[in-house]
């Protein structure tokens, strides 16, 4: 089963640059997911590979067969769409048996295959039903089934899981990904959900005004943002900005000195003296330090702070903490109550201190 491969692709709708240059190669087998806010240009990609847009430049591939200027109906390609576009007039087997019937399928091998595809989904049983005669969930599998009846190369996902209650909705991104898995079929996926792309997909590619800002597996993603959007989009991270001050010779650290002053030790990398750089901590990597006695790992920061509110999330307490003019979020353990004003000390790993680099342009 081929993969898919897009060149410099270029859509514009009048002056506005919808995607501008993108470039993906995306393997046999593998859930690509394209996340990004609205308006960046994902849906817009994702509608050139259907075939449903043409692109002003560049070329898309399934395999090595060019693709770019053929209609939908010849790409073999499987689409879900956010509103399920399911025909409300005619059954779940009559939905799910209208591409077969476009392709000239026989009538006997048709009944067997929509019978295959709402085994696959779990709704066998329900081929005599209406679409208004299902939940919200089972519409969405037979939206699901009805990409897959015609046994396409690739699969594409577009936001198909926005309609859904949240916890249907977590349900749902793992069936969607443990049924691609099993049948080894190419995906692409579009949301604009973080926590989505990271549950179901192999790579990510973040976009933002119609690029690729960075592409990378979900860990990379996270724990390695290669610029201050993807780190503000992917989870949640305070931006702190100051200048590197102290190079310890060869040892491994680097110390970052803000405006105020405040001196947080990190990871020296690729750092020199005097560069200007922002840094980005996530809330889950900050303890605070409530007794005396818990100790601080060697060479961790050690830093004085303010409780200025709290928000209590069930699992954890969302704590918002001054830093001298910063203020990081930091969560903590729901039974860890801080009030208002408390002064705590905040332990910060260096390791966990991610260095933001100098971008231009969207990213």
């Amino acid at each position: 089963m081929p993969g898919l491969r897009l060149e410099n692709l270029v859509k514009q709708f009048g002056r506005t640059i919808a995607v501008d240059g993108i470039n993906l190669d995306i393997q046999d087998g593998e859930i690509l997911t394209l996340l990004g806010p609205s308006g960046c240009g994902k849906t817009t990609t994702l509608r050139c590979i259907a075939g449903f847009i043409i692109p002003n430049e560049g070329e898309i591939y399934l395999g090595e067969r060019r693709v770019t200027n053929l209609p939908p109906d010849k790409r073999d390609i499987g689409f879900v769409f956010q509103n399920y576009a399911l025909w409300p007039h005619m059954t779940v087997h009559d939905n799910l048996a209208f591409g077969l019937r476009l392709r000239r399928i026989p009538k006997a091998e048709i009944r067997g295959r929509v019978d295959k595809a709402l085994d696959m989904v779990r709704l066998s049983g329900f081929a005599g039903r209406y679409p208004r005669q299902l939940s919200g969930g089972q519409q969405q599998r037979i939206a699901l089934a009805r990409a897959l009846v015609i046994e396409p190369t690739v699969l594409l996902l577009d936001e198909p899981l926005s309609n859904l209650d949240a916890q249907l909705r977590e349900e749902m991104r793992f069936e969607i990904r443990e049924l691609q898995k099993s049948l080894g079929i190419t995906a692409v996926y579009v949301t604009h959900d973080q926590a989505e792309a990271l549950a179901l997909s192999d790579r990510i590619a973040v976009m933002n005004k119609g690029i690729i800002t960075q592409m990378g597996t979900p860990s990379e993603i996270y724990n390695q943002p290669s610029n201050r959007f993807v780190a503000g989009f992917i989870g949640l991270s305070s931006f702190v900005e100051g200048i590197v001050t102290q190079l310890n010779g060869d040892a491994a650290y680097a110390v970052v000195t803000t405006t105020d002053q405040v001196k947080i030790r990190v990871l020296r990398r690729d750092l020199v003296s005097n560069q200007k750089v922002t840094m980005a901590i996530r809330p889950e990597y900050i303890t605070v330090k409530t007794e005396a006695s818990l100790p601080v790992p060697e060479n961790a920061n050690l830093l004085e702070g303010e409780v200025i509110r709290a928000a209590y999330l069930g699992d954890v307490i969302d704590y918002r903490i001054g830093l001298g003019q910063w203020i990081l979020r930091v969560n903590t353990p729901a039974e860890q109550i801080l009030h208002p004003g408390e002064k705590v000390q905040l332990i910060i790993p260096p390791e966990r201190v991610t260095i933001i680099p100098e971008m231009e342009g969207p990213g």
